[in-house]
């Protein structure tokens, strides 16, 4: 009597698979790289030059990759940020790939969101090359430029899994609430940029984190599910 052959899916082709430890591999990279840099920075906030070392909700990632410090002094871990930040984009290069492979039976669909995402990190990769402090209006101007075609990348990404069934509803949390955080924070940016004032709240810096932090998690959770997954 013949042994009944278990329903297994294919394993993912091997290209899929060295993208998935490229991601994973950036996302690690880089977390080392903006931890030395939050560890070397010396102090200053927008919203207080005086503070000793790094705030996590009170710096932007920007902060951390200007030579100068916002208390004035030589910033030694600049380097650091600059390379972690640039790993992170190149990163979300081959991520809009493999989400797209969660929902592949909707081709326009990924198409789309892949087509956007790499509009998005291309842009994203110079962002941390024009830090604010130097750069102003063209540092926003790169944000936008990254942001925008990111949003509608995550926003079409997150239709595309809440409406296929992939066998776990994870990755559509991950991408809903990255989505989310971010809208919300580009949208006070812009009318930060739009008043033409310093920051005077600390909820644009802490959304920033919050908002990287979900898409680290979606990522990593992305990479994982697409590329290793049998």
């Amino acid at each position: 009597m013949a042994r009944p052959v278990a329903d297994r899916s294919p394993a993912p082709p091997p290209a899929v698979r060295a993208a998935a430890l490229f991601v994973l591999g950036a996302l690690v990279l880089s977390l080392l790289l903006m931890a030395a840099a939050m560890a070397l920075y010396p102090g200053g906030t927008w919203l207080d030059r005086a503070s000793p070392g790094h705030d996590f909700l009170r710096n932007f990632f920007c902060d951390l990759t200007a030579d100068r410090a916002l208390n004035g002094q030589t910033n030694p871990g600049a380097s650091f940020a600059k390379a972690g930040m640039v790993l992170l984009s190149a990163g979300t290069l081959p991520f809009w790939f493999l989400v797209t492979r969660l929902f592949s039976e909707r081709a326009r669909l990924g198409l789309a969101v892949r087509g956007l995402g790499l509009a998005s990190a291309l842009a994203a990769i110079a962002v941390p090359l024009a830090p604010s402090q130097r750069y102003g209006l063209l540092h926003a101007g790169l944000i936008f430029v990254a942001g925008v075609p990111g949003l509608f990348a995550g926003g079409l990404a997150t239709f595309g899994l809440v409406t296929t069934n992939h066998g776990s509803r994870t990755p559509a949390r991950l991408a809903g609430l990255t989505a989310g955080l971010a809208a919300l924070d580009g949208a006070l940016y812009a009318a930060h940029v739009a008043s033409g004032v310093e920051i005077t709240s600390a909820l644009l810096p802490a959304l920033q984190k919050l908002a990287a932090l979900a898409l680290v998690a979606w990522m990593a959770g992305t990479a994982t599910l697409a590329g290793f997954r049998d």
